[in-house]
């Protein structure tokens, strides 16, 4: 009977806070918008916080943010241009130009590159990499590459492009796979196979789709190459090279039939661990200065680090998570201070309600509890309100594709627990001093 009664008691306190509130309900609306902003903001930027540190990290990896990357000589990546005027215009100019054919709508014009010459130097050969993989622990894998620039051509089809001649290992490596077609395969590679792969957008100029680039032949230089996959577009790497314009051949390949030389242009090397990398850089220094035979303060080749990468990350997720807690703190500030100035007025305005319900034998802890609760009613609706906008914000994010699906209940449910604190502690000095209000001095007044 005692729990009945109890029950009884607590369903009639909630009934009676709820028609308080539907009585004042511009003011409960007020009062919720606060927290409701409030609790929606931080929601947003903690789910938000945490899908760009996965999309960000996710980019790092498939960037190379795990390698080093040896170059011979000054890196000095070719970069292409797309432009149709400068392409018609040198197209007119060249020796014979109806060699080349070139239609009113220009679909077959000769794209022209503004190009820089690659690294010159000479001096870096595959066994270096083999020293530094074998010589160095922390090194794991060590996948060499030349790259150079030339002329890529189909039918009437022509691009500047940049060759890349590497092994099999390139693909997990530089997470870089195929989208149709194959990769070549480790005897493709020892062989020195006539074989490539074309990047995505190099694949759309030449054959007007990836799909129909498959199974066709690529003259490079005075060479014929067959096109046995189309690369996943990618975009530009950290050292400004552009992937989807590349054409990926064996490193043998080049070596033996387009390139006819015995010197690379760089490796990439994997790493066991990102512990101390200030050691390996000056490790891998020593190393290749001595096979080099290089006398003091003079290189010919250049580390890239991949803590830059890191570096970059670490500061725009600080950035974001300063701007977050400063944001989110703003809001539940305000949003606090409106339920206690909105619990201040409806304190003044319901003297008269505190006084007959004292005469009737209310005391001055159910009072207190009663404007108590009506704060944590409203915070905790806002509250609630507040974190399903900033869950479904966030399911749009994801389902449009900018960033990567997440959801932590911790957060969630954290982030209502706290917009409830916030209305209880802002209800915790209007409902004491409703609970102080004299009685005589109400229903005289009123």
């Amino acid at each position: 009977m005692k729990n009945y009664a109890r029950l009884r008691r607590s369903v009639l306190a909630i009934r009676m806070i709820w028609s308080v509130l539907m009585r004042h309900k511009l003011r409960t609306t007020l009062a919720t918008l606060g927290v409701f902003m409030g609790a929606m903001l931080l929601t947003c930027i903690l789910h938000v916080l945490e899908s760009v540190h996965l999309k960000l990290k996710n980019e790092a990896e498939g960037l190379g943010a795990n390698l080093v990357t040896v170059a011979a000589g000054p890196v000095d990546f070719v970069r292409l241009v797309n432009e149709a005027e400068e392409t018609s215009e040198s197209s007119k100019a060249a020796p014979g130009g109806n060699q080349t054919s070139i239609s009113e709508n220009a679909k077959t014009t000769e794209r022209q590159s503004a190009s820089s010459p690659p690294p010159k130097a000479a001096t870096l050969t595959e066994a270096d990499i083999t020293a530094l993989v074998e010589g160095l622990p922390q090194v794991v894998q060590g996948v060499p590459f030349i790259l150079a620039s030339g002329q890529a051509g189909s039918g009437l089809r022509r691009s500047s492009c940049q060759m890349l001649g590497t092994t099999s290992a390139f693909p997990e490596l530089r997470r870089f796979r195929p989208e149709h077609g194959r990769f070549f395969s480790d005897d493709e590679a020892l062989e020195g196979a006539r074989v490539c792969l074309l990047g995505n957008s190099l694949a759309k100029w030449l054959f007007s789709s990836p799909e129909a680039a498959l199974g066709e032949t690529v003259r490079v230089e005075k060479s014929r190459l067959r096109v046995i996959g189309v690369m996943e577009e990618k975009g530009m790497d950290p050292s400004g090279l552009r992937m989807d314009e590349l054409l990926i051949l064996p490193i043998a390949s080049y070596i033996r039939s387009t390139g006819r030389q015995e010197h690379i242009s760089g490796a990439w090397l994997a790493l066991r661990d990102r512990n101390d990398l200030e050691s390996l850089k000056n490790s891998i220094d020593t190393l290749l200065r001595e096979r080099h035979r290089l006398p003091p303060g003079k290189n010919d080749f250049t580390l890239t680090m991949g803590d830059q990468v890191d570096e970059l990350v670490g500061n725009a997720l600080r950035l974001v998570r300063t701007l977050g807690i400063i944001g989110s703190g703003l809001s539940f500030a305000i949003g606090t201070l409106g339920i206690l100035s909105i619990m201040t007025l409806l304190v003044r305005s319901r003297r008269l309600e505190i006084g007959i319900r004292r005469v009737a034998g209310a005391t001055r802890r159910q009072i207190l509890l009663q404007f108590m609760g009506e704060a944590a009613f409203m915070s905790a609706a806002g509250g609630f309100l507040g974190v399903c906008s900033a869950l479904a914000f966030c399911l749009f994010l994801a389902a449009s594709g900018a960033l990567p699906p997440y959801f932590s209940l911790p957060i969630s449910l954290g982030v209502f627990a706290l917009s409830t604190c916030c209305g209880i502690l802002a209800g915790t000095y209007p409902a004491w001093k409703a609970a102080r209000t004299n009685v005589l001095q109400a229903l005289r007044a009123d």
